[in-house]
């Protein structure tokens, strides 16, 4: 994640209980790549506000539950907007269940939460300093999945990911999940954007990086309004992709070993459900549907 995908949701206030109950928000989905996971908040039980001179009129913060439909135990990143526009952030480890994940300090009651949004832990470290990248592997074909990418290299934590998803695929369908397309090269990256941009298609909206998908657009432009062949174009559009990497930013998370293609063309109805199923499973992965253009595939992404 990429990339990371801001969810929206207006918290209804809950119901007040009998007894020392708390209140609480209703449960709410996380979003793509996180759908098994539910958020909540709750006003702290009659009695256990603070009601030192400190606090004034203002609420006790309410604490945050996370409801986790995951097998495996996860580490993520939550942040929490309030109404105000005030964002918290809370680092939380998750087991399979109902799991205490803190309190919002920021929140002036258990219906303040306006937004939320979750990512994966790893490298979320305050000061935007990433840990150290793990190795890349080649990965190779098993009884549940076939590679014919060209390059298909991956992280361990990546490689098993994938795995599983071919595993559980396999075992719905008793078909090998086809890996065509794996690691990139920012040329390769700028031949497969100049096909698309030449064939008119929208790269924009396609790839999830708005901002540098339209750095790559417009050295496109350039270069074609210059009089730039195909060579040429090309050229220009891997020096913007080349620059991109160098600052930390990538068009395709092909160019960072985090992405997948997958064969499409012998998915009918029950084949793709099991697909979809199978990445729904794996927290933080995501699929897009890329079926539209002359090299119909599904894309993964595994970051």
């Amino acid at each position: 994640m990429s990339a990371a995908l801001l969810v929206g949701m207006v918290v209804a206030s809950g119901e007040a209980q009998a007894g020392d109950a708390p209140r609480c928000s209703a449960w709410r989905a996380a979003g793509k790549g996180y759908e098994k996971l539910e958020l909540r908040t709750c006003a702290p039980a009659e009695g256990d506000e603070d009601t030192s001179d400190e606090s004034d009129d203002e609420d006790a913060a309410s604490a945050v539950e996370i409801k986790s439909g995951y097998e495996d135990a996860l580490k993520v990143r939550v942040e929490l907007v309030t109404k105000g526009g005030t964002v918290e952030k809370l680092d939380v480890k998750l087991k399979n269940g109902e799991n205490a994940a803190g309190t919002c300090k920021a929140c002036r009651g258990h219906d303040d939460v306006k937004s939320f949004r979750v990512t994966a832990q790893e490298g979320a470290a305050e000061g935007g300093k990433d840990a150290a990248p793990e190795p890349l592997q080649k990965v190779a074909g098993t009884n549940h999945m076939e590679v014919l990418a060209r390059d298909l290299r991956l992280t361990d934590t990546n490689a098993k990911r994938l795995d599983r998803i071919a595993t559980r695929y396999h075992k719905a369908t008793k078909k090998r999940l086809v890996v065509t397309g794996g690691t990139r090269t920012p040329q390769r990256q700028a031949q497969l954007m100049f096909d698309k941009l030449k064939r008119g298609d929208d790269v924009v909206a396609l790839y999830e990086n708005k901002a540098a998908a339209t750095e790559v657009r417009n050295a496109y432009r350039d270069a074609v309004a210059r009089g730039e062949k195909r060579k040429g174009t090309i050229r220009a559009m891997r020096e913007v992709i080349d620059a991109q990497i160098g600052r930390g930013t990538y068009v395709s998370k092909h160019l960072k070993s985090g992405a997948v293609d997958v064969r499409s063309w012998n998915m009918d109805g029950a084949l793709e459900k099991a697909l979809r199923e199978a990445v729904k499973q794996e927290p933080g992965v995501t699929l897009m549907d890329e079926r539209d253009g002359p090299e119909p595939h599904f894309h993964m992404n595994l970051l």
